[in-house]
């Protein structure tokens, strides 16, 4: 009898993730385990310019920083948001995703004149664009019902901007640019739990006389998806170190996944990684630093045509014909820690890049964002009890 039992249990552990991959490659309704999908999606938005070129003119010489001001707010404006804000709500018109993760969700303020060469006593406060209006504003366009469950202020940056003469005496407003991360919900998905917070390591650089603090963040909330809770999470990460930039992204990286350890909800983590599976594990690059942390890269479960799932990155105006994108930073994570080592941490991915094609331009010619979205459709097992 006990070399039966013994039989039978070392078959029912052999059987079981066999099972259980086939019920979620038939679907099993869509539902295995009583399970429903989660739609997710990630969207860097774009803040409509090289912010990079001011830092540039910092370095090599101070006096054209209010030129290069001028220079990024002209090129945010020609790459026209409210465009292509349509563009990027007709790709959630087509996913319909019940998470989505927006990072560069900016908010442009000026004032006219500047006081920035007085102290700054009175901060820009007339609205140029407010992405985040506009977009939700193309979403109700379309009937799409979505709800804003979180944000996270990053860095809030305000400059003098050249804007002519008054004879030989040069004129200058000031130009403010808030730098926002999202979380929408589409309507009828609980939330609650939030946490925002900024990276406590952060690029700080000289620019006009002033130190400006150029902060990344996180937000999350717990968020209720047909009965089932996840924990989704949404960031930005720091741009790759450079001359310019210190390596601070590591260290984003590992706060992120420290603050994120105790969590026993699936975890759905979405954003703007700075970083991709080709970069060098011995540098300790953000994707590497998650998926040691034990997250899923859900590209990788994809099924369907094979796909690079490039993301970044199109020309700084938009305007380039064929698309430039040549590596995959903008990533969806999974972290479903089961305690039965047979049970799958995810099932099969339905997954696809946003605003990629030719067809996804806007009306006169430019690509949704410099970055492409990500879309998907995610089968996450209930965590064993």
């Amino acid at each position: 009898m006990r070399r039966f039992l013994t039989t039978v249990l070392t078959l029912a552990l052999l059987v079981v993730p066999l099972a259980t991959t086939e019920a979620f490659a038939s679907g099993n309704n869509g539902r295995p385990n009583g399970v429903g999908p989660v739609r997710t999606a990630t969207y860097n938005l774009y803040l409509g310019a090289d912010i990079f070129r001011v830092v540039e003119a910092a370095v090599v010489d101070p006096e054209t920083v209010p030129v290069a001001v001028a220079q990024v707010v002209s090129i945010m404006m020609g790459t026209d948001f409210p465009e292509r804000s349509v563009a990027i709500a007709d790709q959630i018109a087509r996913t319909r995703p019940h998470l989505i993760g927006l990072q560069e969700v900016s908010l442009w303020r000026y004032q006219t004149p500047g006081d920035f060469f007085d102290g700054n006593p009175v901060p820009a406060e007339y609205v140029l664009y407010d992405f985040l209006e506009i977009f939700m504003a193309a979403l109700a366009d379309r009937g799409l019902k979505y709800e804003v469950a979180g944000v996270v202020q990053n860095a809030d940056i305000e400059l003098p901007m050249f804007v002519g003469f008054d004879g030989t005496t040069p004129l200058f407003d000031d130009a403010r640019l808030t730098d926002r991360d999202v979380i929408l919900v589409q309507k009828g998905v609980q939330t609650s739990n939030l946490l925002a917070a900024n990276y406590s390591d952060k690029v700080s650089l000289p620019i006009a006389g002033e130190v400006v603090e150029f902060l990344r963040g996180y937000v999350a909330v717990d968020a209720k998806v047909k009965g089932r809770e996840y924990r989704f999470v949404n960031t930005h990460l720091e741009v790759a170190p450079t001359a310019l930039i210190p390596p601070v992204q590591t260290l984003q990286a590992l706060e992120l996944a420290t603050v994120l350890a105790p969590e026993t909800k699936p975890i759905i983590l979405v954003g703007d990684f700075n970083s991709s599976p080709e970069d060098n594990p011995a540098d300790l690059p953000p994707y590497w630093i998650m998926t040691a942390a034990g997250y899923v890269d859900t590209w990788t479960r994809r099924v369907g045509r094979p796909g690079l799932g490039y993301t970044c990155c199109q020309d700084e105006l938009l305007t380039n014909e064929e698309s430039e994108l040549d590596e995959r930073i903008d990533l969806i994570f999974v972290r479903n820690d089961t305690d039965f080592p047979a049970w799958p941490d995810l099932g099969p991915v339905k997954a696809r890049v946003l605003g990629a094609r030719e067809r996804d331009k806007t009306p006169s010619g430019l690509w949704p964002s410099d970055h492409a979205g990500v879309f998907a459709k995610l089968l996450i097992p209930v965590r064993w009890k």
